[in-house]
């Protein structure tokens, strides 16, 4: 007698090694996509410190960033970002001729620590992972 398809065993084999294989990869994963969502919000800070320093000098008028109880504030004003602190120890100044006093903003978003620094005087941003906290 011919007899088709699998056995018992064959199913439950199969489905314990599906298991494992879910069970060392999903936590990778859910890892992964944690640091890429805080990753950007860090890019999303940048591409606004980067947008501030274009406005300075395009409209000619300066602008001060700074933070207070980990909140960007932009000349005085609060300007928050969802799920994210930031820390500034000195004021940073973009002048209106396009140059900056530079300085280096801490960004904290979940776990995930950034460092973006704002080189003087031609305010180049570089976003620089610290690490998690």
């Amino acid at each position: 007698m011919n007899k088709k398809g699998f056995t018992l065993i064959e199913i439950f084999l199969v489905i314990s090694i599906v298991g494992i294989m879910l069970s060392v990869s999903l936590p990778i994963s859910f890892s992964m996509y944690n640091s890429y969502k805080a990753s950007m919000k860090a890019m999303e800070i940048m591409v606004f410190v980067s947008g501030l320093r274009l406005e300075s000098f395009l409209y000619s008028e300066g602008n001060t960033l700074s933070s207070m109880n980990d909140v960007m504030t932009v000349n005085g004003l609060q300007k928050s970002f969802a799920d994210t602190h930031v820390q500034i120890d000195q004021t940073i100044t973009f002048y209106r001729n396009g140059t900056t006093s530079g300085g280096i903003v801490r960004i904290y978003v979940s776990d995930q620590a950034y460092y973006l620094s704002v080189k003087a005087p031609l305010g180049d941003l570089v976003l620089e992972k610290a690490g998690k906290v």
